[in-house]
């Protein structure tokens, strides 16, 4: 039972879903525009909602994992771990979650700091429109991530979350994400890095992901989405909690 414990707090984690300072703000509004157009550029403000089925290997275990998201409004997330179904939502500010491997089978309010680090998911266009977003930017040098040449862009959203995204020089794709949040009072770093980048409906998305955790040192997490589905139709209640 501890293990399933671990492994769900890890799962609740990572579903929440890190040199030059005289760069101009110029070239960092050039890098942000190429990587917008790589991304699908106007595309990606017509996304309004998505859908997506992925497998996470984990502890040596392969977890099933739906997520389903409304720009701005909505995210749930279901996963199957041992025969057990753990679901977590956020509704605009409230968030539940039905985790019957903590024994719980009824819905439950999540705690504020999940709730704020889930609603930041909500937003499906990263970096485009960024300023209008209220979303600072700063551009912090060049470096070589496994071979490959990348911009180092951090990214500060309004509720003080911090993203450090590595751009590609050559592909203008974000090659690897380290956040920064807060889950139980403590500070958690993650590291999330992105491959196989294929279009959806004229928009690129990452097929795959390793994710490394300082909730979870030393554990290396794989995952692959097996479908993606751009502006399905949601029904607004499946983020509403349960009576």
């Amino acid at each position: 039972m501890q293990h399933s414990k671990s492994l769900f707090k890890l799962l609740a984690f990572l579903i929440i879903t890190c040199v030059g300072a005289t760069v101009s703000a110029q070239s960092l509004d050039d890098i942000v525009a190429k990587h917008v157009k790589a991304m699908g550029g106007a595309k990606l403000g017509q996304l309004q909602s998505m859908k997506i089925s992925a497998e996470m290997d984990i502890m040596n275990m392969k977890v099933p994992i739906t997520t389903i998201i409304v720009q701005n409004k909505g995210f749930r997330s279901e996963s199957t771990v041992q025969g057990m179904t753990v679901v977590q939502a956020v509704n605009g500010a409230t968030g539940w979650t039905i985790n019957p491997m903590a024994g719980n089978t009824k819905p439950t309010a999540l705690p504020e700091d999940a709730v704020k680090s889930l609603a930041n998911e909500t937003d499906l266009t990263g970096l485009y429109n960024y300023k209008e977003k209220g979303y600072k930017l700063t551009l912090d040098g060049e470096e070589d991530l496994a071979g490959a040449k990348v911009y180092k862009v951090t990214m500060t959203l309004p509720n003080g979350v911090r993203r450090i995204n590595y751009i590609s020089k050559d592909t203008f794709y974000i090659l690897k994400i380290v956040a920064q949040t807060s889950m139980n009072g403590q500070d958690i770093m993650s590291e999330n890095v992105q491959s196989d980048f294929r279009a959806v409906d004229g928009i690129y998305y990452p097929f795959t992901s390793e994710v490394t955790t300082s909730a979870m040192p030393g554990t290396k997490m794989g995952l692959k989405i097996t479908s993606l589905e751009v502006n399905p139709k949601i029904d607004p209640k499946i983020f509403e909690m349960p009576q």
